[in-house]
């Protein structure tokens, strides 16, 4: 009994240091994103989809390579790109949708949220290998925005982060909708001359 039948005072739970979650999320990134994913790693995967030389690749998706090499397994990480890169066809800034789309999450988002959202396009990507080029930005971003929506509704979006990525997505959908209606059909394809798409479709002619 304490003396005097005062309470005693419990110490107040302590909170882990930065230091101690960043080494946290680095163990689970580790756990969850095993598998090569070196840059001849990723020169390697590219070469399975594309017949372009790895210094173009590399120069024209240097921004998308620094979030991913070292960091998520190529055969994850050269699909998401190529996922990408026809989502945001239609946008008037792709590169830079594209590069904010992979740093939110690859960033912000939990490693296992993140995962969930890179195997995503990666695996609406390899659903739309033999779909006319011009029908794989819609397939992708109809895929990928079902991914998104699961999580929306999770914790997963208690920063905002999710909804933020949604937006960027759909925003692309609805400016491809308009330029549509328009009778603009022969639109820029974007600004990533390496992942054109007579560059694509010529190179998995040549694979198959």
């Amino acid at each position: 009994m304490p003396i005097f039948g005062r309470p005693r005072q419990e110490k107040p739970a302590q909170l882990p240091t930065t230091a101690e979650l960043r080494d946290e999320r680095a163990r689970q990134w580790t756990a969850l994103f095993s598998g090569p994913s070196d840059e001849a790693d990723y020169r390697r995967a590219f070469l399975r989809y594309s017949p372009l030389f790895w210094d173009v690749v590399r120069s024209d998706q240097r921004e998308l390579l620094r979030l991913l090499v070292n960091r998520v397994p190529a055969d994850i990480g050269v699909p998401a790109i190529f996922g990408l890169s026809v989502t945001f066809i239609g946008h008037p800034k792709s590169d830079e949708a594209a590069r904010a789309t992979l740093a939110m999450v690859v960033n912000e988002l939990t490693p296992r949220h993140a995962r969930t959202l890179l195997v995503a396009l990666a695996d609406a990507w390899h659903n739309v290998s033999n779909a006319p080029y011009y029908q794989r930005g819609e397939i992708v971003s109809r895929e990928f925005l079902r991914a998104i929506d699961r999580l929306e509704t999770t914790p997963a979006n208690d920063q905002g982060v999710i909804t933020s990525i949604r937006l960027l997505v759909e925003r692309c959908d609805e400016e491809e909708a308009e330029a549509e209606k328009a009778g603009d059909e022969e639109a820029a394809p974007g600004d990533s001359p390496a992942l054109e798409a007579e560059s694509l479709s010529d190179g998995e002619e040549a694979l198959e």
